[in-house]
């Protein structure tokens, strides 16, 4: 997996706890092969947050909107994958990763919004 910039040790320990619940949650109900494919699509968003504001019109973006394209976007990845692989086997243990990791999203984008606008 490619590592994601962050702006401080602060920005990096919410994420990164963020990032590796939502991961092994997702290694659980996964096979080998979907779990890699999943990957990719983390990563597809790994690159698009560490590019943000660099590219041809360095004026786009915002601290704000840097701050949270990981984890919202990291979010509706998750809950796509669990709703693709759904089945009446697993709809109840998902369904329980999802409520966790909706209210650690909420926890995380209150912490992410109080970040202040500093480099470690």
């Amino acid at each position: 997996m490619i590592k994601p910039i962050y702006a401080n040790v602060e920005h990096e320990i919410y994420v990164s706890e963020y990032l590796n619940l939502m991961l092994s949650f997702v290694d659980e109900c996964s096979s080998d092969v979907k779990y890699d494919n999943f990957l990719d699509v983390v990563n597809l968003i790994i690159e698009y947050h560490n590019a943000y504001g660099t590219d041809v019109d360095k004026r786009v973006g915002n601290w704000n909107d840097w701050l949270m394209i990981l984890p919202i976007n990291l979010s509706v990845c998750c809950n796509g994958y669990f709703a693709g692989i759904e089945t009446r086997r697993n709809k109840e243990s998902l369904s329980t990763y999802k409520r966790l990791l909706d209210k650690y999203l909420s926890d995380l984008v209150l912490k992410l919004s109080d970040l202040e606008h500093k480099n470690d």
